[in-house]
């Protein structure tokens, strides 16, 4: 996760949208869903479309958080 993603803004109700598509899912399953995330991040880029960018961007940086939390809940961090 990039200091950027660490610092963008979700409103509460994209965060709770998300969260529920893949509350229950894998770690694997995580992976894939902030890589697709992250491809449609690109596509709008390339498009030039704001109002995906916007969604894609908000979408892939609820899906980082949850995938680090997964990765935490899995390894731990020492220290």
């Amino acid at each position: 996760m990039t200091v950027v993603d660490q610092h963008h803004r979700v409103s509460p109700e994209t965060e709770a949208r998300v969260r529920r598509e893949v509350a229950g899912a894998t770690w694997f399953q995580l992976a894939s869903a902030t890589s697709k995330a992250h491809h449609a991040v690109d596509d709008a880029l390339r498009g030039h479309d704001d109002d995906a960018l916007q969604h894609a961007l908000d979408r892939h940086t609820v899906l980082e958080r949850v995938l680090a939390e997964a990765t935490d809940r899995l390894h731990p961090p020492r220290g």
